[in-house]
């Protein structure tokens, strides 16, 4: 089906999220932090990226502001559950600011996020 770059910090959340996607017929890839995850964005053709806010290295907003120049070929969904001192809804706010195409706080609802993954890719706004 498609090829998904999922960058999170948390080794969990990738696994969870990858088996999720592969269980739905998805080539994906995966990152621990912003730096990495756009190494591997320049590196490959991912139809859509899933990234976390809140990480080491490059944070999520920062890999949104690098992959703008691509959002007509790249959907993006910006996840967030926020940090000691950050307002996740805050967060997800300025992510769609950006351009994010849609923005999941965390905990996942995995039936929101199957919505969102398929809505992305078929291009709805």
């Amino acid at each position: 089906m498609s090829h998904i770059l999922v960058i999170d910090d948390a080794p969990h959340i990738r696994t969870v999220l990858t088996e999720h996607l592969k269980l739905e017929g998805h080539t994906v890839d995966t990152a621990e932090n912003g730096k990495e995850g756009l190494k591997l964005f320049g590196l490959n053709h991912y139809d859509l990226v899933i990234t976390d806010v809140v990480m080491p290295e490059k944070d999520g907003l920062e890999v949104l502001a690098a992959l703008k120049p691509h959002a007509s070929e790249v959907g993006i969904i910006v996840m967030s559950g926020g940090a000691a001192k950050l307002d996740p809804q805050l967060l997800l706010k300025a992510a769609k600011a950006m351009g994010a195409d849609r923005v999941l706080p965390k905990p996942l609802d995995f039936w929101k996020l199957q919505i969102a993954v398929k809505e992305v890719l078929a291009g709805v706004q």
